[in-house]
C-alpha cells in the first residue's frame, strides 16, 4: 500500500510544498528536482521506491508550489541551507538523498554542510566543477533587466516541441497531460522573477574545492549520452568524491527519471540496501 500525502514546511523565506509518498514505512528517502522542474519529475520513481520506503519530494523555494518570494536568495548553498531545515523539521535524520541536475549540486551542499543528517547519497547527473551563469548575465539579471525578458516568454504558451527539446526527451514523451503538469507551476506571476533572481544568484562549482570532503557512501548516476551537464563534470566528481561508486547508463541523457524511472528506481533502491544492510 502506499499512503500519498502532501504539505508545506515553513523555512525563513516562506514555505516549501512537499509530495510525500509511501508514508506507511519508516526509512526516509528525500528526492531533489533540477532547474525548471518540480516533484512531478519524480513521480515514477518515487511511486516505486515507495513499496519499502518513506520518500520526500520538495520543491525548491522559487519552483512548483512552494512560495516565490522575489527577494530571497536564490544560490545553491541558500537552496540547500533551507532542504537541510526541511530534513529537521521533518525529523527525518539518516534520509537518504538523492538529488538530479542542479538537485545534485545542492545535495553535495547539504552531504558536505549536514553530513550527520544523510545515510547515503546519490547523485544522478549532478551539476557542479565548472563556471556557472557568465557574469555579463548575472550582472544583468542583478540590475532587473532579464525580468521583463523572462515575464515575455512566460506569457507564451509553451509549445510540445519546446518543452521536449529543453527536456531532451522524444517528442512521443510530450503528452497534453504531461505538458499540462510540466508547465503548470510556471503560470505563477512570480517565476519570471525568480527565474532572473535565480540566474543572478548563481553560484554553479563554488564547492568544487571541497568536495573531496564528503565521507558518505555515495553513488554517481550519469548518462552517456547527457547532453545538459558536460561530462568532464562526471568524471570530476569520479576523482574528487572519496569510495565513490558509479553507475553508466549507456545510450541514455540528462532526464534519466522520465527516460528510464524503472532502472533508475532499482539502483537507488540497490544502493540503499548496500548502504543499510
Amino acid at each position: 500500500m502506499n499512503l500519498t500525502a502532501a504539505w508545506k514546511v515553513p523555512v525563513e523565506e516562506g514555505d516549501i510544498h512537499i509530495q510525500a509518498y509511501g508514508m506507511n514505512h519508516d526509512v526516509p528517502v528525500m528526492l531533489l528536482h533540477g532547474t525548471a522542474a518540480y516533484h512531478y519529475c519524480w513521480r515514477s520513481v518515487a511511486a516505486q521506491l515507495a513499496s519499502q520506503y518513506r520518500v520526500y519530494c520538495p520543491d525548491l523555494l522559487g519552483s512548483g508550489f512552494s512560495d516565490k518570494p522575489r527577494t530571497a536568495l536564490y544560490s545553491k548553498q541558500k537552496q540547500a541551507k533551507r532542504i537541510q531545515a526541511v530534513i529537521e523539521a521533518l525529523g527525518c535524520e539518516d534520509v537518504h538523498l538523492v538529488g538530479h541536475s542542479m538537485g545534485g549540486e545542492i545535495a553535495a551542499h547539504i552531504a558536505l554542510q549536514a553530513p550527520h543528517l544523510l545515510r547515503s547519497l546519490t547523485l544522478v547527473a549532478p551539476d557542479g566543477f565548472r563556471r556557472g551563469v557568465a557574469s555579463p548575465v548575472k550582472w544583468a539579471a542583478r540590475k532587473g533587466w532579464m525580468d521583463g525578458i523572462f515575464r515575455g516568454a512566460m506569457n507564451r504558451k509553451m509549445k510540445p516541441t519546446t518543452l521536449a527539446r529543453m527536456l531532451s526527451l522524444p517528442l512521443v514523451h510530450i503528452t497534453p497531460e504531461f505538458m499540462d503538469s510540466w508547465t503548470k507551476p510556471y503560470q505563477d506571476p512570480n517565476t519570471p522573477y525568480v527565474i532572473a533572481k535565480t540566474l543572478a544568484d548563481d553560484d554553479t562549482g563554488t564547492i568544487a574545492h571541497q568536495i573531496s570532503e564528503i565521507h558518505v557512501p555515495t553513488l554517481l548516476i550519469y548518462g552517456t549520452i547527457d547532453k545538459m551537464i558536460p561530462k568532464q563534470v562526471f568524471r570530476q566528481y569520479e576523482q574528487t568524491v572519496p569510495n565513490l561508486c558509479t553507475e553508466l547508463y549507456d545510450s541514455y541523457g540528462h532526464i534519466l527519471m522520465e527516460e528510464c524511472p524503472d532502472r533508475l528506481a532499482a539502483s537507488i533502491q540497490s544502493f540503499i540496501v548496500r548502504c543499510c544492510p
